[in-house]
């Protein structure tokens, strides 16, 4: 996740009068989110991550990781969830962070959403995944940024 320092600057071309009249003022410059989702398979760790934006800037993250124990290094069930419980209690009581996890016989199933429009990102510091990350400093989660960064690491765009 890259963060951008510059704000999200709007700007909306009207070329066509009649097109303007059918949207009449419900739209007055409102973007719609959308959702665009990577997806990459590391280290026995299926993970798909969706940032719902509106334009550049991300408004929500999900995260979806499907764990494989063995394949992950865990010797059985019991490991992993000893191992995982512990990083679960590092996050709990962060407002606009929400965390849980599934445990299955051979693999555990993840979900992380972090809302961007609750959370106080300052919070997010010493959480895994997020140490050192200066994202108090940021005015935005810049969707282009990510995406750049995600495609450097390995993840793959799902169209």
């Amino acid at each position: 996740m890259k963060i951008s320092r510059t704000p999200l600057k709007k700007t909306i071309a009207l070329t066509a009068l009649p097109f303007a009249a059918v949207l009449g003022l419900s739209a007055c410059g409102e973007q719609e989110p959308e959702d665009t989702a990577f997806t990459q398979n590391q280290n026995g760790v299926e993970m798909r991550l969706t940032y719902t934006h509106v334009g550049d800037e991300v408004i929500k993250q999900t995260a979806s990781n499907e764990i494989n124990y063995e394949e992950a290094g865990f010797e059985n069930k019991e490991q992993a969830q000893e191992v995982l419980d512990m990083l679960l209690a590092e996050s709990q009581d962060i407002e606009g962070y929400e965390i849980s996890m599934d445990y299955g016989e051979t693999t555990a199933t993840e979900e992380v959403v972090i809302d961007y429009e609750v959370i106080d990102v300052a919070e997010l510091e010493g959480v895994p995944g997020f140490e050192g990350s200066n994202l108090e400093d940021a005015d935005y989660i810049s969707l282009d940024e990510s995406r750049e960064l995600l495609e450097a690491q390995g993840f793959t765009e799902v169209e």
